[in-house]
């Protein structure tokens, strides 16, 4: 990046698609003026016409010589290079796998959305404060997790930088959204500046999915909401806003790093995307149906996301959010006791009773009891039953190896 002279702006180019340029122009640290597919010859006229729309005359030589080097300063690893790149890597992992194991979810949303620090809260444990330090997808990333033996996501976590949106608009349309099982859009409920904006790309994005798949799941986390003041109105306002032009189903989560909101949210899409989750909702439902049974829920022990649930939405994110707290409090309590290897205990407090038992390696049942004051003979038909949900649960994919 090279300071015009006289000014104090700063110019600086990028690589575009097809050859072509990206010109960004800042004032000061804040960047005021883009344009993406430029070619060189135009790049001089773009310049002066932006500098004399700020009343400012700079002699064509000086600013040749700054073009000319920054075209000097231009890598081969560039952006596009870099975007063409991780997209071809992408494709060849995907394309070993079936859709059957592999669930792609296209993760969009406009800059500064917050769509990775998302990702880092959930699946990488990252705390709200750690979160600062993290940096906005350059490009295109993939992420693959594996949520227990439930569901195999790979993420496509789409950078929201203007100059990447027009390249998904462009000839990575078709590779990023074939195949695609899940669009997650992510908007700043904060920022209702850009709300407009927001719309557009995702009313955009819809569409892409529509064209690659005739029934795909679509999600809108309204993020950042612990900054918003009435949280229910905006989800109200949000829904007309974002549906009057789609008829397809889109499922809406109001969420924050600061709480247990999404893990909720990604919780039901996990849910959405495994080919085993009706028939774990039926055994959790079968369980939930016996006497003195409150709920019961499906937790993966990394995550803490809820695999199956009887739940609603409001009473799930308090107890995964307690669930959480007290995988975290049990890990560090047993230290080399490998709470992994638990088989099954019980926790008591005063307005509920849980049985927690171990179904695989990776997740966990919890029967949740409509209220503690149980003789212990009723305990034990409930633990009997839910002993038998866990066994139903693991078979699931123990028939898979036999097979």
């Amino acid at each position: 990046m090279k300071k015009i002279p006289g000014t104090m702006y700063h110019f600086g180019l990028t690589n575009s698609i097809s050859d072509t340029l990206s010109i960004n122009i800042w004032y000061r640290s804040m960047l005021v003026f883009e344009q993406t597919g430029i070619f060189k010859e135009e790049i001089l006229k773009i310049v002066k016409n932006f500098l004399e729309s700020k009343n400012l005359t700079i002699p064509n030589n000086r600013l040749e010589w700054i073009i000319k080097e920054e075209l000097k300063d231009l890598s081969p690893e560039s952006d596009i290079t870099f975007i063409e790149g991780t997209v071809s890597e992408i494709l060849g992992e995907f394309q070993k796998k079936s859709s059957e194991d592999v669930k792609k979810i296209v993760l969009m949303g406009l800059s500064n959305a917050g769509k990775t620090c998302i990702y880092e809260r959930v699946f990488e444990g990252k705390k709200p404060w750690e979160l600062m330090q993290s940096k906005a997808t350059k490009g295109i990333d993939y992420k693959k997790y594996e949520v227990g033996e439930i569901s195999k996501p790979m993420i496509w976590d789409l950078g929201g930088q203007q100059q990447y949106l027009d390249e998904y608009h462009g000839p990575l349309r078709k590779s990023i959204f074939q195949k695609a099982s899940v669009l997650l859009y992510v908007i700043d409920a904060s920022d209702a500046g850009r709300y407009e904006d927001a719309r557009d790309e995702f009313e955009w994005s819809v569409n892409q999915m529509l064209s690659f798949n005739k029934e795909p799941k679509l999600n809108v986390f309204l993020h950042k909401i612990d900054l918003v003041k009435d949280k229910k109105e905006l989800l109200t306002y949000f829904k007309n806003f974002l549906g009057q032009k789609i008829s397809h189903n889109i499922s809406y989560y109001s969420t924050s790093v600061f709480d247990e909101s999404l893990f909720t949210a990604w919780s039901g899409i996990i849910r959405e995307i495994s080919p085993k989750s009706t028939y774990i909702k039926a055994v959790l439902k079968s369980l939930k149906d016996q006497d003195g049974v409150k709920d019961a829920v499906l937790i993966e022990k990394t995550s803490g996301l809820a695999c199956g649930s009887t739940l609603d939405e409001n009473e799930e994110e308090i107890v995964i959010g307690m669930i959480s707290l007290l995988i975290v409090t049990c890990d560090k309590v047993t230290k080399n006791m490998k709470f992994e290897d638990f088989i099954e205990f019980r926790l008591k407090t005063r307005a509920h009773y849980l049985l927690i038992t171990d179904v695989t390696a990776d997740l966990m049942l919890v029967v949740i009891l409509e209220s503690p004051g149980f003789e212990d003979q009723k305990l034990k038909e409930i633990e009997a039953v839910g002993k038998d949900v866990a066994i139903q649960i693991r078979n699931l994919w123990s028939e898979e190896e036999v097979d």
